[in-house]
């Protein structure tokens, strides 16, 4: 991350460097709100203007993937910034990765049979957290293994 800003020509400030400690150290998927009041923490006269185009230089360079949302704040991701899956609570918006094998099918083959040109793939499994699920009293599915 430090090394694609500093070939955009960007000065990596102290509060910048924040900013990138806590999303690589983050695997709870950060809004820019949540980044910013950890970053302000440390550097209190830190600007939500600094967090939000810091973030788009690192989405510009691939360093950072965006989890976008209609109805809430996006989130990022520093630590996996490639496209993978993620579990997603519907409750508490708790969001997890997922680790297992994206579907098969190659982005050029879909490309070829739809006529677009892909750019990126999302895979995202909406559900109640376990958590959330002890806290409504309800019964918590035994976790199993995914093929």
């Amino acid at each position: 991350m430090r090394a694609s800003l500093a070939e955009k020509g960007v000065a990596l400030t102290p509060r910048r460097a924040k900013l990138l400690e806590v999303l690589v150290a983050s695997d709870r998927h950060p809004s820019v709100g949540e980044i910013h009041e950890e970053v302000r923490r440390y550097f209190p006269s830190t600007s939500l203007a600094t967090i939000y185009n810091t973030i788009e230089l690192l989405k510009e360079t691939g360093q950072v993937l965006e989890i976008e949302f209609s109805g809430a704040a996006n989130r990022y991701d520093g630590r996996i910034p490639q496209a993978h899956p993620h579990l997603i609570c519907v409750e508490c918006e708790k969001i997890e990765d997922l680790e297992m094998v994206e579907p098969s099918e190659p982005l050029e083959a879909i490309s070829a049979a739809t006529g677009y040109r892909l750019v990126n793939r999302r895979t995202d499994y909406y559900g109640v957290c376990p958590q959330c699920q002890a806290r409504e009293g309800g019964q918590q599915q035994a976790p199993q293994s995914l093929p």
